[in-house]
């Protein structure tokens, strides 16, 4: 698109040259020729090298037509739907090619043994795009999740301690406690609400779980207690709302011109300085919570304490156990990622399943009855992480939540070197759309009922293949922050659903977006019942 832009603007440039400057006639005709060449060129990729001269022209593709600018995602679905149908078009295909925008050629892994190869095998071979860096590290900052290679396997060493089972075991407390003060607050909207209204009020969630998962990510990420639940419009909380829920429907064209234009996002328009001062909002915070904490363990060395038992956040286990080896701008950017990606893609997780178990009043009364069963001392009464573990339902709800929506729909990659995947010659350069909701949703991995929402699938008849479940993906690249983001969901959702009984309202509907994650355009107001008893 941007090179078209840069052709089209050259050829007016030149038309008002020769009509300007008639006497420079052989300049004008020496950057005419190589304006031609140039054009020839990219028109050579866009019309003619994908559909005759592609090594992989002769692949399975969708049936769809493409469109003739933006290719087969023209056809694209928020949740990522289009690319399960592409895939069950093809079922007994490896990998499937799709246009993109100009015919630029992508290919979809539609099997575990393309995917396989793709997130784990050859994991450092297809790297994330530059382009996406360009797109997100303005804001997810330039932490584990855009770093390649050597460097990449350096700094997951460094952060396993961090998260690993014994660290996140000791947080489960934290996420309870957090979990405790929404109950609160939530009750008193609920009251608050019916005594004006009378009847079973509506209350938007969406904000809310979102405020949590950032009280949450700040005390068990840095240490901090950050009260956005109870201050909503403080500084920070507001700087994360005005980042990753932009108003109006410009996010996916944003996107796309960040992705395409390199510097773009330096242009000052009004969005690129939301950004920057949400950015610069972001960052201040991180760094003199990150000076505290170095201040802190400074003086615990020279008077020779220990870490103190209440010191079990991220930040404090990456300085003691980094062995020296981060720098401050090093913690920084792991810290800007995790606050960033942590919070907001639990806070969709959390969202969608009240979304789903509204919708399914009896899967929603079994997890309460487990709940109400097991621990009938109410809320208080769970306490450790094996408390959270020992109920069997509660996991399978949260894993089929993750299985049947995840928050983020896909990833991309790239192929940094020519190479094969399940015999197939995919040469450098090629874009690699890895669709977390084919595998999710396949009906070949999950059975017939795949496009339906049963928790009790996880009971034993689930997909056997590791590849068959990828929201947290798969391989080296893997989420690190899996089984934290786990047990934390599992908090929220055991503290929510064993207090209030939520119901979406007869006749609404719900709009899904995706920006960052998959989450309801506008929020998500539910009718909320407190519980009494429990």
């Amino acid at each position: 698109m941007v090179s078209l832009a840069v052709i089209a603007l050259s050829w007016l440039t030149l038309l008002i040259a020769i009509n300007k400057y008639i006497y420079q006639i052989p300049t004008i005709l020496f950057y005419a020729l190589l304006l031609l060449g140039i054009s020839a060129r990219r028109l050579y990729y866009w019309q003619i090298h994908p559909f005759y001269f592609s090594k992989l022209r002769n692949l399975p593709q969708p049936s769809a037509n493409p469109h003739w600018l933006w290719g087969h995602f023209a056809h694209s679905s928020e949740d990522g739907r289009h690319t399960l149908d592409w895939c069950e078009e093809h079922e007994n295909a490896d990998i499937i090619r799709a246009l993109g925008m100009l015919n630029t050629e992508r290919i979809i892994p539609a099997s575990p043994r393309a995917v396989l190869e793709i997130l784990q095998t050859q994991s450092y071979t297809f790297i994330k795009p530059p382009f996406i860096a360009r797109s997100l590290n303005g804001v997810l900052g330039n932490g584990i999740l855009f770093s390649e290679g050597d460097v990449h396997k350096h700094q997951r060493k460094l952060l396993m301690p961090a998260f690993a089972y014994s660290h996140v075991k000791s947080l489960a407390p934290v996420f309870l406690d957090e979990s405790a003060r929404l109950v609160k607050v939530l009750g008193q909207k609920v009251a608050d609400s019916k005594t004006s209204s009378g009847g079973t009020p509506e209350i938007e969630v969406a904000k809310m779980l979102s405020s949590l998962t950032l009280d949450i990510i700040y005390r068990a990420g840095l240490g901090i207690q950050f009260n956005a639940l109870e201050t909503p419009e403080n500084e920070l909380a507001m700087a994360y709302d005005r980042a990753f829920n932009p108003k109006g429907n410009s996010s996916k064209i944003f996107f796309l011109l960040q992705s395409l234009i390199p510097g773009f996002r330096f242009i000052p328009i009004e969005r690129n300085l939301t950004l920057w001062r949400a950015r610069q909002t972001i960052n201040k915070f991180a760094s003199d919570a990150i000076s505290a904490k170095m201040t802190k363990y400074e003086d615990a060395r020279a008077e020779k304490t220990a870490r103190a038992e209440e010191d079990v956040d991220i930040l404090s286990v990456m300085i003691e156990e980094g062995n020296g080896e981060w720098t401050v701008q090093g913690m920084m950017d792991q810290l800007l990622t995790f606050l960033v990606a942590g919070h907001e893609t639990t806070a969709s997780a959390a969202t969608l399943a009240l979304y789903h178990l509204s919708l399914h009043q009896d899967i929603q009364d079994k997890l309460r009855e487990e709940l109400h069963t097991q621990f009938p001392g109410g809320y208080d009464s769970i306490k450790t992480y094996d408390d959270i573990e020992s109920l069997k339902y509660l996991n399978n709800v949260v894993r089929e939540v993750l299985r049947f929506q995840p928050p983020v729909v896909g990833t991309i990659r790239m192929a940094k070197e020519d190479t094969y995947v399940t015999d197939q010659f995919i040469p450098k350069g090629t874009l690699v759309t890895v669709s977390i909701a084919a595998l999710n949703k396949s009906r070949k991995l999950w059975g017939d009922d795949a496009r339906e929402f049963n928790p009790d699938r996880w009971n034993g008849r689930q997909a056997q293949n590791t590849m068959a479940f990828l929201t947290f993906l798969q391989g080296p690249r893997s989420c690190i922050g899996r089984r934290f983001a786990e047990v934390e969901f599992k908090s929220i959702l055991l503290s929510l659903i064993g207090n209030f009984k939520f119901n979406l309202k007869e006749g609404r509907t719900v709009e899904f977006r995706t920006s960052l994650t998959y989450k309801p355009r506008g929020g998500l107001p539910l009718e909320i019942t407190c519980l009494a008893g429990w």
